[in-house]
C-alpha cells in the first residue's frame, strides 16, 4: 500500500520535518516513522511534500510512505493519532497510485505568513504570529506582491534545497514560479496580517525571507523600485532580513486529479 497522509503540527518544539541525526533534536518526520514502525513491525520511510525548518508549522503538509501491513487507510489514521505526540495530528488518509510521490508529484505548495500588527503583544497569538507593532501599509506591501508572480530567479530570497546535498552536486537554480502572492488585514481581526504564497516550489528560507523583505516595504524603508530591483538581481545580499519561523505555516498542497489524493 502507498499510504498518503494530511498532517498537521506545531513545529515550536521540532527541528523541521526532515529527519537529522538525533544529536540535531526531534523532527516531525523522525515522528512519524516512529509511530509507523510500532505499528507495523517494520521501519517505513516517510516523504513530505515539504521540508518546513525548525519551528515552521503545518495545516496542510502531506506524506507518503509505503507499507505491507494488512491495515485500512481510516485503521492507519486512527493507530498514528493515538501514538503520535499532540503536536502532529494525521487529519485525513487514502491509499494512492504506486507511482504517486507526496514531494514530486506536487505540482502547488501554499504557505501563509501571519503577522500580528498591534502595539501590544497577544499571548493567544504568540505562538503562531510574528509580533510587528510598528505601523504598516499593506496596501503598498501587497502592491510590491505583484512583482513576485511569474517564473523568475528567486536567489534574492532563499537558496536550493539540494545545496547541501553531496549526491547532487552543483549548479542549483533557484527559478521558481510564483502562482499567487498577496498581504491581506484580516477582515474580522484588523490586528492580524497574513502574507500567503501559492508557488510550483519553494526555496530553503524563501517565504520567511520574502515576507522580512516585505515588511520594510510596509514600513517605507524600502521603495518599490527598490524591491523591484531585489527581486530582479536576484543577489542574496539585500536589506530584507528572514522574519522569525513561528508566523509560517505550510497550508496546502495540490496534486494533479489522476492520483486521487483527497483532500
Amino acid at each position: 500500500m502507498n499510504l498518503v497522509c494530511g498532517i498537521e503540527y506545531d513545529g515550536t518544539d521540532y527541528h523541521g520535518f526532515q529527519r537529522q541525526a538525533e544529536s540535531q533534536g526531534e523532527t516531525v518526520q523522525g515522528a512519524i516513522e516512529t509511530a509507523i514502525a510500532r505499528i507495523s513491525g517494520v521501519f517505513s520511510v516517510v516523504h513530505g511534500a515539504g521540508r518546513t525548518d525548525a519551528g515552521v508549522h503545518a495545516s496542510g503538509q502531506v506524506i507518503h510512505f509505503h507499507s505491507d501491513a494488512l491495515l485500512s487507510s481510516t485503521v492507519w489514521q486512527r493507530a498514528l493519532n493515538a501514538l503520535l505526540p499532540k503536536s502532529i495530528a494525521v487529519r485525513w488518509t487514502c491509499e494512492a497510485p504506486e507511482r504517486f510521490h507526496a514531494r514530486f508529484s506536487a505540482i502547488s505548495r501554499s504557505y501563509r505568513y501571519t503577522i500580528w500588527n498591534e502595539y501590544a503583544p497577544s499571548p493567544l497569538h504568540a505562538r503562531y504570529s510574528y509580533h510587528r507593532p510598528l505601523a504598516l501599509d499593506v496596501e503598498r506591501m501587497q502592491e510590491a506582491c505583484q512583482l513576485l508572480l511569474g517564473r523568475k530567479d528567486f536567489g534574492a530570497f532563499g537558496r536550493s534545497p539540494d545545496e547541501t546535498n553531496p549526491n547532487k552536486p552543483g549548479p542549483h537554480h533557484c527559478v521558481r514560479t510564483m502562482l499567487d502572492a498577496r498581504c491581506i488585514r484580516d477582515e474580522t481581526q484588523t490586528g492580524i496580517i497574513y502574507c500567503d504564497f501559492t508557488a510550483d516550489a519553494f526555496l530553503t528560507g524563501m517565504v520567511r525571507r520574502m515576507v522580512g523583505t516585505l515588511l520594510l516595504v510596509g514600513q517605507h524603508r524600502l521603495s518599490l523600485d527598490e524591491f523591484a530591483t531585489i527581486v530582479q538581481r536576484a543577489e542574496k545580499t539585500h536589506p530584507g532580513s528572514a522574519a522569525p519561523p513561528h508566523g509560517l505555516c505550510l497550508v496546502r498542497v495540490e496534486y494533479p486529479e489522476q492520483f486521487g489524493v483527497v483532500q
